[in-house]
């Protein structure tokens, strides 16, 4: 709503009452166009089908991402000269993925979700084809680390967003069965990826071919995310509350429908909801307590303010630029919780690319690869448990999380001990609960420490934390692998640094309270000053 305009003498109370009167006609005329205007959510019907093809999008994506290392590394360890720079290739790809995360988001607020996961589908493909057809370490880097970790990161975000738009009161069924689609990947390609690579008698260049086949289905799946978009009988009604609410009595006009269209075309923007990162059904006290940022503003003066049309570039530096919240950036809690998600990720990608290496030779390929098959099962299983667990009363999602997180550390830093079969499928366990449960309650833990209303900013900055840790990881482990000549450190060492990012955020709330009290603190020293000077 505009600003009630200044008046350079005393106002009486009649004109006090009348301006009183306006700015709540005001008000309500701009909630009752969201209400009007907004798309309800159909929670079913062809919103199945967005959550069919969201699953096989996050299938490929994640599928890949998390089996391809047990494949390639061992021969471009050997053409790059050690672990780490073959591991390093890895790691760029997990890292970008995490890291395009604001820039996807943005793309997305200015192009729509369709469109991006589309074009992610065909970034990832094109990297794949390069690199199957170069054997540069910089080259295979920028190709299959940078380049398709990239695409990848614009095939999962949209895949995730477009639930939000879709389901109200099921989302959190609606995404639950979505995001198996990265375990149920994990166990097919931990599989399918090994009878590939025989049938092509172990040639890398097929083989990555053969991901790039996987890659370019994004692009197919994506064809089903089509947006919902405000109905030519809510554009008329919305029209026809702007005219009766300027006083005009004759029918709208086309130029009045197509300001009205961009409207409610801002309003069911996905970046414009506030819970469109949020994996459960919507917080509705939540959102009730968020500011409402309304796209349609009345005025005083009974006339109606539409949505500027803006150029693609400004709207993509706007989208991106409101991710860099400094009011997050500043916040001794959610950096907390940020530092910790680079300790997270940095240490549970390294079982994925490690754990067939630190396996005995006796132990044949099969059975090292059904470990991963394992962790792709269990990370299913334990998605479901751990939202359950963290629905109880007695229970919090940060306690959830922090008790897997800390688990799966310990159970890490235990690998080198194991000496028989069945003692890494029970370390699939543990650690397959510490990944699932930060992947399924990251974004709930946002919205109990920080609120829904800066979700959204949140979950970019965090994407980005991630990320580092991301490219950082692997390498790491190979670097501590060449330098002692076995995988025991490595191994050690991420299971602490795991571990550590559990124990981080045990008292998490409690700087969250400290943070509150310094404001209110310094909020009240400023109020006295000022009542000192007047």
């Amino acid at each position: 709503m505009s600003k009630q305009p200044i008046h350079d003498g005393p106002i009486d109370q009649e004109k006090k009452k009348e301006l009183s009167i306006a700015v709540t006609a005001a008000e309500d005329f701009e909630e009752k166009v969201e209400e009007v205007g907004k798309v309800t959510p159909p929670d079913g019907g062809y919103g199945w089908v967005v959550v069919a093809a969201s699953f096989l999008v996050n299938m490929a994506v994640d599928g890949i991402i998390y089996t391809v290392a047990n494949i390639l590394k061992k021969p471009w360890a050997l053409r790059f000269g050690s672990e780490a720079t073959a591991s390093l290739t890895f790691s760029l790809l997990t890292g970008c993925y995490y890291i395009s995360g604001p820039i996807v988001a943005a793309f997305v607020n200015v192009f729509g979700i369709r469109p991006v996961a589309i074009a992610g589908s065909i970034i990832s493909t094109t990297a794949f084809l390069l690199c199957s057809r170069t054997e540069g370490q910089i080259a295979t880097y920028l190709s299959f680390g940078v380049l398709a970790g990239l695409g990848f990161g614009a095939m999962y975000l949209p895949s995730i967003v477009v639930l939000s738009t879709y389901f109200a009161k099921r989302r959190s069924v609606a995404t639950g069965i979505a995001v198996c689609g990265s375990g149920i990947g994990t166990v097919v390609f931990s599989q399918l990826n090994e009878i590939v690579y025989a049938y092509f008698n172990q040639s890398v260049p097929m083989f990555i071919l053969y991901l790039a086949a996987i890659a370019s289905t994004g692009a197919i799946f994506s064809l089903f995310f089509a947006p919902l978009k405000a109905s030519d009988q809510q554009v008329k009604k919305v029209a026809k509350m702007v005219r009766a609410y300027e006083g005009k009595t004759e029918e709208p006009t086309e130029r009045l429908l197509e300001n009205v269209r961009n409207d409610l075309d801002e309003l069911n923007r996905p970046g414009h909801q506030s819970d469109a990162f949020y994996v459960g059904n919507p917080p509705v006290e939540a959102l009730e307590k968020a500011e409402a940022a309304h796209v349609v503003h009345a005025t005083e003066q009974h006339t109606v303010v539409h949505v500027v049309k803006k150029s693609k570039f400004t709207q993509f530096k706007e989208s991106l630029y409101s991710v860099l919240d400094k009011d997050l950036l500043f916040s001794p809690s959610f950096m907390t919780l940020a530092v910790s998600g680079i300790f997270t990720v940095m240490s549970f990608l390294v079982p994925f690319v490690y754990i067939k290496d630190v396996m005995p030779e006796t132990i044949d390929d099969t059975r090292k690869a059904t470990i991963i098959t394992l962790i792709g099962i269990f990370n299913i299983a334990f998605r479901i448990l751990c939202g359950a667990a963290s629905d109880h009363p007695k229970m919090s999602a940060l306690q959830v999380s922090n008790f897997a997180t800390i688990l799966g550390g310990i159970a890490v830093a235990c690998v080198p001990f194991c000496t028989e079969y069945w003692h890494y499928v029970v370390f699939t366990i543990p650690f397959s609960a510490g990944v699932a449960c930060f992947a399924a309650l990251r974004s709930v833990i946002c919205v109990e420490l920080i609120g829904v209303e800066k979700l959204s900013n949140a979950f970019g900055i965090l994407m980005v934390f991630m990320g580092i840790g991301a490219v950082a990881g692997s390498p790491v482990a190979g670097m501590l692998k060449d330098l002692t000549g076995k995988f025991d450190l490595p191994f050690y060492v991420m299971g602490g640094v795991f571990s550590f990012s559990g124990i981080m955020t045990l008292r998490l709330f409690d700087i969250k309270a400290w943070e509150e009290k310094r404001k209110a603190d310094r909020l009240g020293t400023e109020m006295r000053v000022l009542s000192q000077k007047s």
